[in-house]
């Protein structure tokens, strides 16, 4: 890709101009790829096969499982993420249901993301601080979370394609033109918007970044004042399109009120425990520290406008996740796209680039789980003992997991009883009746079926927890039911105990 024309360009940067691509280029874009899959193999592969990855993971698995037996996104099983994930998990799962599925397609998509950063940052740096780049990417999502399938691994890949799309096309707006790039640059925006709601600021620094330049380009050059304007709400309305498509199918089936909720009013009605929030938002920026202070010394080898793009960039992914109030270090997944461009400049450097990338690899890796493959056989035995044990008593009764892994259910051919399948939203207060539904009424209606089955943890594990509906469904299992089994529940970050009750009286 070659490096694209500045602002201070001579006057005839307007011009057509010729590109070669040698066999040798060819054979290095080649191997970059293979380095960057090959990194993100390594960091990732201990987790494959792994039934509790995250409680996150587990959930969109489970939602996809349920979307290819008919289930609808919303109406038969509920949460605020947008369709497009749960659509892309429900492809995943039609070719594999196993959790091996999803993670391999995680990792494809992580590799992806850090291909094209690698991409990117060759418009101003070489090569070593491309691919280090690239892979800075994959060794932090570890750091933030990211070593399943956590939605941003999926729609970083839309947004940084779009970023990419949006830098080669510059020197063609600012001739006052509109290349194709930049119309699918706002598509894939608007797709990854469909994957979360926060991609939404992104999305819109990209489409403002393209207008502004447009905008600005001579008025004797390329399109006429009005076709501008033209094709700027063009631009709007293909970042719109996905996302608007989605929602008219919604409205259009009589399910407009859930689907508002949903997208909308769960959001507004979940409130902020102020003093957890500021607490994971100091942590969020430390764990991002290292990539932000290179980033910060790449700034006077970076040219002028390739840092007001990046840092603005990054500016923007910082307002995306800012209305969610919660800052679950997670949510930082969208930051490291722009944080890995900043610090590009810096890796490029021969011999403190070279330095730097073993210090990033040690300090994003050094508190996570990579090449821990006994904790993932542990993780998938201790499911399959769970699910054992469920399907030997379930009978033909409801399976009822109040608090645990979500993905019990299709493991043990269960129906959920709810749409409130993602427990927190059954046993965390700031979940409480943010969703169609009123949360106590619904527990009340679920153990009203008389489950045969319920799962819970000893102690409430949500906090703050949800205790209208703790004391509710603990009062039921301790008066009607028989605690068969206490099993390890191994998670990527602790492990802690989930209680099995079964053999419930039924009225």
């Amino acid at each position: 890709m070659a490096p694209l024309a500045s602002p201070s360009a001579p006057p005839d940067f307007c011009q057509a101009k010729s590109v070669q691509s040698p066999d040798r280029q060819r054979l290095a874009i080649i191997a970059d790829a293979m380095i960057l899959v090959l990194v993100a193999l390594v960091v990732r592969i201990s987790t494959f096969g792994d039934p509790n990855v995250g409680g996150d993971e587990g959930f969109y698995q489970t939602v996809g499982i349920a979307m290819n037996a008919g289930a609808v996104p919303y109406v038969d099983i509920w949460d605020r993420k947008p369709w497009g994930l749960f659509f892309l998990y429900s492809l995943i799962t039609s070719i594999e249901s196993d959790p091996i599925g999803y993670q391999v397609a995680a990792l494809i998509f992580a590799a992806a993301t850090a291909f094209v950063i690698s991409r990117i940052v060759l418009l101003w740096t070489d090569r070593q601080g491309a691919v280090l780049a690239g892979a800075a990417y994959l060794l932090f999502l570890v750091k933030f979370q990211g070593y399943g399938g956590q939605a941003p691994v999926f729609y970083n890949l839309f947004v940084v394609c779009a970023g990419a799309l949006v830098l080669v096309a510059q020197d063609d707006i600012r001739c006052g033109k509109a290349p194709l790039s930049s119309f699918a640059a706002m598509f894939l925006a608007g797709l990854a918007i469909t994957c979360k709601q926060t991609a939404f600021a992104e999305a819109a620094f990209l489409g403002l970044t393209c207008a502004v330049t447009l905008v600005r380009a001579p008025v004797s050059e390329g399109l006429p004042a009005n076709a501008r304007w033209l094709t700027i709400a063009l631009w709007a309305l293909l970042g719109c399109l996905p996302f608007a498509a989605i929602s008219a199918g919604y409205w259009l089936a009589g399910h407009g009120d859930i689907y508002w909720q949903a997208m909308v009013g769960a959001n507004e009605a979940k409130p902020a425990v102020l003093a957890a929030s500021l607490i994971r938002l100091v942590i969020m920026f430390a764990s991002l520290a290292p990539l932000l202070v290179l980033g910060t010394l790449a700034v006077p080898s970076t040219p002028p406008d390739r840092v007001r793009f990046v840092w603005l960039w990054l500016l923007a992914a910082i307002v995306g996740i800012t209305p969610a109030r919660q800052f679950y270090l997670h949510y930082g997944l969208s930051l490291l796209p722009p944080a890995c461009l900043a610090a590009s400049a810096f890796l490029s450097r021969r011999i403190f680039g070279l330095t730097a990338l073993p210090l990033l690899a040690w300090y994003a890796l050094a508190d996570g789980h990579a090449w821990d493959f006994d904790h993932a056989r542990r993780s998938k035995a201790a499911f399959a003992r769970m699910a054992e044990t469920i399907k030997a008593h379930k009978n033909d009764g409801p399976l009822f997991v109040f608090e645990g892994p979500s993905l019990l259910y299709p493991l043990t051919g269960s129906r959920p009883p709810t749409p409130l399948v993602f427990t927190a939203h059954l046993t965390q207060l700031t979940e409480r009746n943010v969703s169609h539904l009123d949360t106590l009424a619904e527990v009340r209606r679920i153990l009203a079926l008389d489950p045969t089955v319920i799962v819970l943890g000893p102690s409430p594990k949500q906090f703050p927890p949800n205790m209208e509906t703790e004391r509710l469904v603990r009062d039921h299992v301790a008066q009607r039911c028989e605690l068969i089994g206490r099993f390890a529940r191994v998670e990527y970050w602790s492990d802690d105990e989930i209680d099995i009750w079964a053999n419930c009286r039924r009225d």
